[in-house]
């Protein structure tokens, strides 16, 4: 016995046998996949489906095999797709690709799929082969993430927070399980909103005071809650730079002491004033204020003084004219009311009762004051420049006249 039959058999060939043995369980190779398989025949009976399948479309394997493939496909594309499985059966060369489809679970609702598709030849004929996944949510967070993006472009190219709240709220709305939202300011004013907030809701702060409200119908997951926070990030932002514009525009056209129009917003009010006078035939009013004795104020106690007493009687001036008038600081002790649609007994009626206002005792510096004022008044209905000149041609009058007093300006004849 010369005993080669005992000597064992090399490595390899052990494992060209196991190897063999796997390649003659085709349905063990598609079982083990990561993903799910879907095999049908030529006449669209499903012969085959993994696992995951089940898992993916809600059928038992018993229930799906046998039963037609366009049974897993929204009614809506159905034709579509029996068309194209009929074309990939019909051509000589394999089709292999992958493609977006649309699936039907047995509940009704539909996701995305991210499948390969090809037609595999077998010795019960060609059979054709999906094999793909729901990539439903990751196209869903996608989509997300691009409309953050473009809200933030939105946010820095300066669209208005307000058209800025209303895409945030319908954006949470339609990808999160909201049953309500809102942005609401400091104030209070509601930018934007969804639904009804109740008390026990989520509440972002999303600036100065300013809030991202959501009441979801849910605990959120982490993606869903990275969304709201860069929503509420760019609401912020977009918040704070409206609020830095806002005061800029304030600071180009108001007294920075007294809060009163500058001479830019001035003109502007008196040019506006004018151009209706000439469309509807009114008259405008100019009136000319010039302080007496403001000079020994801040001589005698400062000029920290004498800004609490221009602050003061700002405000004064402010509660003597009528709601429409504007009231205006050049600079110094020098103050002027534009008044539209104004008759010349009113405008002298009003300076009279800026004069009281002015007179009235005054504390500042922990020490009382009184001062008065020499006020001229000029009425018409054009020329912003050669108004402004007349009332303050009517203030030296009133100065020369004795001062604390009222004087029209009397166009020579």
């Amino acid at each position: 016995m010369d005993g080669t039959d005992d000597e064992p058999e090399p490595a390899a060939h052990r494992d060209e046998d196991a190897f063999d043995q796997v390649l003659l369980s085709p349905g063990a190779i598609l079982e083990g996949l990561p993903d799910a398989v879907v095999v049908s025949a030529r006449d669209g009976r499903i012969v085959f489906v993994n696992s995951l399948a089940e898992e993916l479309f809600g059928y038992s394997r018993g229930e799906l095999i046998g039963s037609p493939v366009q049974s897993l496909w929204p009614e809506r594309v159905r034709a579509r797709y029996i068309g194209n499985m009929e074309l990939y059966f019909a051509t000589e060369q394999p089709l292999r690709f992958s493609t977006e489809v649309f699936g039907l679970r047995r509940d009704g609702s539909e996701f995305v799929g991210e499948m390969s598709w090809g037609i595999v030849k077998t010795s019960a004929g060609p059979l054709l082969l999906a094999i793909g996944r729901d990539v439903s949510e990751r196209r869903a967070a996608e989509r997300r993430l691009r409309a953050v993006a473009t809200m933030g472009e939105r946010a820095l190219a300066g669209v208005d927070p307000a058209e800025l709240a209303a895409e945030a709220i319908e954006l949470l709305r339609r990808t999160l399980p909201v049953a309500g939202a809102q942005v609401k300011l400091a104030a209070g004013e509601v930018l934007a909103c969804y639904g009804a907030v109740s008390d026990d809701a989520v509440r972002l702060p999303i600036g100065a005071g300013d809030e991202l409200v959501l009441v979801p119908t849910r605990e959120l997951g982490e993606e869903e809650i990275s969304l709201v926070r860069a929503v509420a990030n760019i609401l912020a932002t977009a918040l704070a730079r409206r609020r830095d514009e806002l005061r800029m525009l304030y600071a180009a056209v108001h007294d920075p002491l007294t809060g009163l129009a500058n001479r830019n917003l001035l003109r502007d009010r008196l040019e506006h004033a004018l151009a209706r006078s000439e469309r509807e035939g009114a008259i405008t009013g100019v009136l000319f204020i010039d302080l007496d004795n403001f000079k020994q104020v801040n001589d005698a106690h400062g000029h920290a003084c004498g800004d609490q007493v221009l602050v003061e009687l700002a405000g004064r001036l402010c509660r003597a004219v009528r709601p429409a008038d504007t009231v205006a600081r050049l600079g110094g002790d020098e103050f002027v009311v534009v008044c539209e649609e104004i008759a010349e007994d009113s405008a002298l009626a009003l300076g009279e009762r800026l004069l009281v206002a002015i007179q009235l005792p005054l504390s500042a510096g922990g020490v009382p004051h009184r001062l008065s004022a020499s006020i001229g008044v000029a009425l018409g209905r054009r020329d912003a420049d050669a108004l402004l000149a007349n009332a303050d041609a009517a203030v030296y009058r009133a100065k020369a006249h004795g001062r604390g007093r009222v004087e029209l300006f009397i166009v020579a004849a």
